[in-house]
């Protein structure tokens, strides 16, 4: 699984939001153990990327 940070949040959504359109791929919000959102993508059902907001 690969993290990727970024200190705007409009930008992380935007390339979530791309990532997601990748076929047999979706995204959907989530909240990292330290507390910070962020989004994950999933592939199978398994989570393979993560964009989260410093």
């Amino acid at each position: 699984m690969v993290t990727h940070y970024f200190r705007n949040p409009e930008e992380a959504l935007r390339r979530a939001k791309a990532a997601g359109r990748q076929p047999g791929c979706w995204y959907g919000g989530i909240t990292l153990p330290s507390g910070k959102k962020g989004w994950a993508i999933y592939r199978g059902g398994k989570e393979v990327e993560r964009y989260a907001v410093m």
